[in-house]
């Protein structure tokens, strides 16, 4: 979270699909309360005698509807903005929105790597903006919220590391691969220095790119698209599938240069532009 803007990455669970009428109501009560939702014009008791007693066909179109939402980014968004607006007005003793301009979303594929590497540019953005020289000294991001023992941050980030035999061995991999992106010297020539240990480094490696220096890839080539991820992902699995349901569905290449990865982006224009110098 920053001061005018803030990046949340979100797992759709598709369990969430075939969820029992007890967890719908669970949930339901868990956002609500004992309140009515407008939506619904239901409380959580109403709700559960619906499900249960109203005709099958009724009752089942609720069930669907309220499924559908549980899995619908812009329906999380709307809801979360405006019931963080209504807290901070009441504390703040404001009124008003606080976010004029829509939210723009990233689909990305479920592999542990992309995933970490998604959230280590987002714990980034701190450290690019000035705010704090290291993300673990930042108290509003995710990996600060780690560290501090928030136990679905980290379920979250030790899944992007399946190989870590501990939740503490994930953490230490994932500041790895933070630090190596803000040790890294701009395009400009700005900034921290390549060191000779890390070329001779890339040289053992044989040239490819390792996670940290994907990381040094401009922002916009991580977050200007509809979908990120492999080009068999984005053509003929969940990506393709979830990108036909789109009015103009994008069509997806894989980025020349990143190739070595096969990590491809269905941007939101036709087209695809991979900048003169990405690292720039």
């Amino acid at each position: 979270m920053l001061e005018t803007h803030f990046h949340i990455l979100v797992r759709i669970d598709p369990a969430a699909r075939r969820c029992d009428d007890a967890t719908l109501v669970r949930r339901y009560r868990a956002l609500y309360g004992e309140s009515r939702a407008q939506w619904s014009g239901l409380d959580a008791d109403e709700l559960a005698h619906a499900l249960a007693n109203d005709p099958p066909e009724t009752a089942e179109a609720l069930r669907e509807r309220l499924r559908r939402r549980m899995g619908d980014v812009s329906e999380f968004m709307r809801t979360l903005r405006q019931r963080y607006t209504r807290w901070f007005n009441l504390a703040h003793g404001t009124a008003g929105t606080l976010w004029a301009e829509r939210f723009g979303s990233v689909l990305v594929q479920d592999t542990p790597w992309l995933v970490g590497l998604i959230a280590a540019y987002i714990d980034l953005n701190a450290v690019r903006a000035g705010l704090t020289d290291l993300p673990e000294n930042y108290r509003w991001c995710g990996y600060t919220a780690a560290l501090a023992g928030n136990e679905g941050l980290c379920r979250a980030l030790a899944g992007c590391f399946p190989s870590a035999k501990s939740t503490k061995e994930a953490l230490a991999r994932y500041r790895l691969l933070m630090l190596g992106k803000g040790a890294a010297a701009k395009g400009d020539g700005t900034g921290a220095r390549i060191d000779p240990a890390a070329l001779l480094e890339a040289v053992k490696n044989g040239g490819e790119l390792q996670p940290h220096e994907l990381l040094r890839l401009r922002a916009r080539f991580l977050t200007e698209g509809r979908a990120l991820g492999t080009r068999d992902w984005l053509e003929h699995g969940e990506g393709a599938r979830a990108l036909a349901m789109l009015k103009r569905p994008p069509p997806s290449r894989p980025v020349d240069v990143l190739a070595n990865v096969d990590l491809a982006v269905a941007r939101s224009r036709a087209g695809y532009r991979v900048p003169e110098d990405p690292r720039e």
